[in-house]
């Protein structure tokens, strides 16, 4: 059982051995994700798929967000990472090209198909997207192509909000048999992007223009969770003192977090299908809103004696042993009256 708590955490990160114990036993993540080809679930250790562009290898960490008292103590999967951080989770991923891209790669987040917002949802979404930017840059941002206002057979864009690979908050390059432990303490790993975001995103440019089939690409992504709880299914922190429903952005879950090429044609601007290329797509859920599909089937409520009593009187004779219905009372003794009103 992981024992590690918030007020031993104090200590310097960078104190911490290379890899550390990941998992409390008696703690249930209801953060989900599986890939989407593979229907592998998520873990709460890196889990690794390949295809026939790359390998790949995901961890994702989140805080217990659902159970307060839980994330205060620090008693969950990697509490020695994420306590007392303003980040609410951390996705690490590592690639290996099998086939290197020839155009632009994009991460991006994807819903299955279009939904319709206005009203306060879209001035929540404008600010959401907003504060990404702030953070990660430069990025793509499409509600997607309404499916009642396009021509018959027409290719439709999926809603899509894309960041190019610069927008990871850490990266590093290694060779095979050398990259780092996704589950270890990544402090000093690599290039950050708070170490200076000019030099950042110069250095990844560099590494993106000279990818190798004969290196490991180590991703990090934390900058933008402060805006979303994904185990809640929340948008948190954008418009002060509101936290807003996914669903009414999203429709419905799985989202599906994505890494492509987006292929050049002419003059087009968005991101279709038709001209992508996937290396990764990972579909990601909370069992605290689970698509319709997965959701777990609520145990029959049994009722009880309580929920039919009233100080103390058993109302439905739940505790009558006659099986059925219960028996009738049996008749009162006859209880001696008074004539107050005279009527007889």
């Amino acid at each position: 059982c992981f024992g590690l708590h918030f007020a031993s955490q104090k200590k310097r990160r960078d104190s911490f051995p290379a890899a550390m114990p990941a998992v409390v036993e008696e703690y249930q993540d209801p953060l989900q994700w599986r890939f989407e080809e593979a229907q592998r679930t998520s873990e709460t250790r890196a889990e690794t798929w390949e295809n026939d562009l790359c390998s790949v290898k995901l961890l994702v960490m989140h805080r217990p967000t659902h159970e307060p008292n839980r994330d205060k103590a620090g008693d969950y999967p990697f509490s020695w990472h994420l306590a007392g951080r303003r980040r609410l989770w951390e996705l690490r991923l590592q690639l290996r090209f099998k086939r290197l891209p020839q155009d632009q790669l994009f991460f991006a987040a994807e819903l299955g198909n279009f939904v319709q917002v206005s009203g306060m949802t879209r001035q929540a979404q404008k600010a959401l997207v907003a504060a990404c930017r702030g953070i990660a840059g430069e990025c793509y941002h499409s509600n997607g192509d309404d499916p009642q206002e396009v021509l018959p057979g027409t290719e439709l864009e999926p809603p899509t909000f894309a960041m190019p690979l610069w927008a990871f908050d850490q990266f590093q390059v290694s060779a095979p048999g050398s990259e780092p432990d996704l589950s270890a303490n990544l402090e000093g790993v690599g290039m950050r992007r708070s170490d200076g975001v000019s030099a950042y995103i110069d250095a990844m440019k560099s590494a993106l223009g000279n990818l190798s089939t004969e290196k490991v690409y180590t991703f990090c992504l934390w900058g933008v969770s402060q805006f979303l709880d994904c185990i809640r299914w929340e948008i948190t922190g954008v418009l002060p003192g509101t936290t807003l429903d996914f669903n009414r952005l999203c429709g419905s879950p799985p989202a599906f977090l994505s890494i492509y090429e987006l292929q050049k044609q002419g003059s087009e601007k968005r991101h279709l299908k038709s001209l992508k290329r996937s290396y990764l797509r990972v579909a990601a859920w909370s069992d605290l809103h689970a698509p319709p599909e997965l959701a777990k089937p609520k145990e029959p409520y049994i009722a009880t004696n309580a929920d039919f009593s009233w100080d103390g009187y058993d109302l439905l004779d739940f505790k009558s042993d006659t099986a059925g219905y219960a028996a009738a009372p049996a008749p009162a003794a006859p209880v001696e009256s008074v004539d107050l009103l005279g009527i007889n």
